[in-house]
């Protein structure tokens, strides 16, 4: 073998550590994206659900967030302030899921079950009086998302409000 097949030999052994390398990086990127999307999910999941139980354990803030729900004008002005903290701190998340999945950093799958959440709650009597004063303070294209594909009210969760009396 002389020494310029050994040079062409050591370069075909290099450009082939090279692709193997590659596809090396190539699984490592795609890892380290599934395991980043799956973080910001957790992360999406946990701001919500940290919203929610707070909610929860307040017997009181239920019963405003119900009644607020069911009828925003029947709430007095302190209770109106409150309901209306929650909703921004709620539609903040909404909007940040939104977001992401426009970003594509949300499955399709998953985006279902979250997009029904987000319309079903703006469905609710309430919420929709407390959005119209509101709606300028969030991005064009989330206010567009839920003013132009919202369910209708006979298909919201009545859970969510409770009657004024």
């Amino acid at each position: 073998m002389s020494l310029e097949d050994i040079y062409f030999l050591s370069q075909i052994i290099s450009a082939l550590a090279l692709v193997v390398s590659l596809l090396f990086v190539g699984i490592q990127i795609r890892h380290n994206t599934m395991s980043t999307q799956t973080a910001r999910h957790q992360s999406i999941v946990q701001a919500v659900s940290d919203w929610s139980r707070d909610v929860a354990l307040s017997t009181e803030i239920s019963a405003l967030l119900g009644k607020g729900s069911a009828n925003f004008e029947l709430l007095e002005p302190v209770q109106r302030l409150q309901f209306s903290l929650l909703h921004v701190a709620l539609f903040r998340n909404y909007e940040n899921i939104y977001y992401q999945h426009e970003q594509r950093a949300i499955d399709h799958h998953v985006w279902e079950g979250w997009s029904y959440r987000m319309r079903a709650t703006f469905a609710l009597p309430g919420v929709r009086a407390w959005w119209v004063p509101q709606r300028d303070s969030y991005s064009e294209a989330f206010r567009d998302f839920l003013e132009e594909t919202p369910l209708s009210s006979t298909n919201a969760p009545t859970h969510l409000a409770m009657n004024a009396d």
